[in-house]
């Protein structure tokens, strides 16, 4: 609800629905001014420069000497405090978010340790493979897909290391996955940037391959 608010002593009427600041005469009790005002919160920021405002000839009133002891935020309206609420809150979501992304990309595991010493040597984006010879989908992938010339083309800015998991189980299993064909993208680092699992076509691949 708006507000009827001395500009001198700080008093204040709340308008009730349905009344406008025309049915007033606007002069306060102590003779002061009295404003119009959306929220409590407008009056205080319209006069949070001008302190001297709330005081006339020396006096202040029991009331605005008490809210201003009891500090700005107390003296608010439950709207306005709503409204700060929501921007406070909307300023710690942000913080989180980006935050959590930071800490996300700094504590993911690297495989790099585990790749063989020419890619490591390489510096380049890593494409692993997980697949079996007995894997119907792996053999597709690995025919339809991989040998596609566009795809080649595109592969040769990436190192490329292809894990049989019947073979090397151990080294499989650092991926965590169940389900092949599983394909891991990991940047120059070995930190994975994305997976994709199950049999991709090649215009699908393409986009996948794209940082």
């Amino acid at each position: 609800m708006p507000y009827l608010i001395c500009e001198d002593c700080g008093n204040y009427y709340e308008l009730e629905e349905g009344e406008s600041p025309e049915d007033f005469q606007l002069e306060c009790d102590c003779g002061g001014e009295l404003g119009y005002y959306s929220t409590k919160y407008d009056y205080y920021k319209n006069h949070r420069s001008k302190p001297d405002s709330q005081i006339k000839s020396g006096q202040e009133s029991p009331e605005n000497k008490e809210n201003r002891n009891k500090g700005f935020f107390s003296t608010l309206d439950a709207q306005s405090k709503g409204f700060i609420a929501v921007g406070i809150f909307g300023v710690i979501i942000l913080i989180l978010l980006f935050g959590l992304s930071g800490i996300s990309s700094s504590i993911s595991p690297s495989y790099l340790d585990m790749m063989p010493p020419e890619i490591q040597a390489a510096h380049a984006p890593i494409l692993v493979v997980l697949y079996a010879p007995r894997c119907s989908a792996c053999r597709q992938f690995e025919s339809e897909t991989l040998n596609n010339p566009d795809v080649q083309q595109k592969l040769s800015a990436y190192s490329v290391m292809k894990i049989n998991v019947d073979s090397s189980p151990e080294q499989a299993s650092r991926f965590n996955s169940n389900v092949i064909p599983t394909m891991v993208l990991l940047d120059a680092n070995g930190k994975e940037i994305r997976r994709n699992v199950g049999y991709m076509t090649s215009s699908d691949f393409i986009k996948f391959l794209k940082t």
